[in-house]
């Protein structure tokens, strides 16, 4: 992984000491508002004033809609065009009970979020979308120059929106946009307490401070805006690098696909494909239904090695047995070899795929060859189970 950019941060004393006041007041964000009109509007109604050092953290929703980053979607189907549409890579899709699918993808703000980051609540209509803004870090950057001439202060804005976490459950505010603050604060040769050089630690402020304006604000409160005080030793004035660095590059993410989309683009499937139906989100598929998504999942993609088409692949009763026979008829060469010889290489790589797509869905299973009278491969039986241990039972 590569080492994240040293921070030019202030060599002042941190505050030790940090609070975060909402903003009350602000009225109805509309496409066209000006924003930042309205922003200091509320904050001298409010009596709150900015000083130097001050952070004004903004839910990207009201940058968006000030901004008329809106679309429509009548359906669910709609939405996840619109998603589609905003996806830059996918990580992972999920099919929940009422038939949405939910996908958690790169944006084109190079965030990882879930539905591209599109939001439905708090609109005017039911089919109204708010999308996220074209580009956060000018938006935070416009936003600073309006607080700056307005209240002479040297002060940073961060535009936020919420976010899932891997590892963990529950929501956050992460630093979308990002202007008169360093986002990043490398600790990266400095001592720690024992005198010992620090080799990795880099402090994601930016996010740090959003998720600390979340604890006041929000939108379901009517309060879209906070003003965090306390963290001047970060604050610069000036527009800065922005939130885009802290955004890890692809390459350098360890976690690009979930643990299933790997192992389909493994076996040369795309994750984002629609013919796949993608898991369950909520746990509710059965031993059949994660089964047959596996055997579809062994058919897609190209195959690799002469001889898979030469059989034929049946799930039997519930999902616990996967039954292999020869296909009717004679099978044809495939790469100018002997059908036999094919068709059993085939098969030995065929139920490779099985158990690598099984594996994906959390299933285990075991596999009984059959011979002919002649030695050739006449097919197998895989027998499946939750537990590895069933099936030695």
């Amino acid at each position: 992984m590569r080492p994240a950019p040293s921070s030019s941060r202030s060599a002042a004393e941190p505050s030790r000491l940090l609070t975060a006041y909402a903003v009350p007041g602000i009225g109805r964000v509309r496409p066209g508002t000006d924003l930042g009109r309205e922003l200091v509007g509320a904050i001298r109604a409010s009596g709150l004033d900015l000083k130097d050092g001050d952070v004004v953290v903004v839910a990207s929703k009201i940058v968006a809609k000030a901004e008329g980053a809106l679309a429509s979607a009548g359906s669910r189907a709609e939405l996840e065009a619109l998603v589609a549409a905003r996806t830059r890579h996918t990580v992972a899709r999920r099919r929940f009970g009422a038939g949405a699918t939910v996908s958690v993808v790169r944006t084109p703000a190079g965030t990882v979020q879930a539905a591209a980051g599109l939001d439905r609540s708090n609109t005017e209509a039911d089919g109204d979308v708010v999308l996220q803004p074209q580009d956060p870090d000018a938006s935070a950057a416009a936003l600073l120059a309006v607080l700056t001439e307005r209240f002479g202060a040297r002060v940073a804005v961060l535009v936020s929106d919420t976010t899932s976490r891997p590892w963990r459950t529950g929501v956050g505010d992460i630093a979308l946009g990002c202007a008169g603050l360093e986002p990043l604060d490398s600790q990266q040769g400095l001592p720690d307490d024992t005198g010992r050089a620090q080799e990795v630690t880099v402090r994601a402020v930016a996010d740090a401070i959003a998720a600390a304006a979340d604890l006041v604000k929000g939108a379901a409160r009517g309060r879209p805006v906070a003003i965090v005080r306390g963290v001047g030793d970060h604050v610069t004035g000036r527009p800065g690098p922005g939130a885009a660095g802290l955004n890890r590059a692809l390459e350098d993410d360890w976690f690009r696909t979930g643990h299933i989309e790997s192992a389909w683009a493994a076996l040369g499937v795309d994750p984002a494909d629609p013919t796949v139906i993608p898991p369950s989100g909520d746990g509710s598929d059965d031993i059949l239904t994660r089964t047959t998504r596996a055997l579809a999942v062994t058919r897609a993609g190209v195959p690799r090695t002469p001889g898979q088409g030469a059989w034929r692949l049946t799930v039997m009763g519930s999902g616990a047995l996967i039954r292999i026979r020869p296909r009717p008829g004679a099978a044809a060469s495939q790469a100018d070899g002997h059908p036999l010889v094919e068709a059993a290489v085939g098969l030995g790589a065929l139920l490779e795929r099985i158990a690598t797509s099984l594996a994906a869905e959390d299933l285990r299973c075991e596999t009984a060859w059959l011979w002919e009278d002649s030695g050739a491969p006449g097919g197998a039986n895989v027998r499946i189970a939750l537990d590895p241990a069933s099936l030695r039972s």
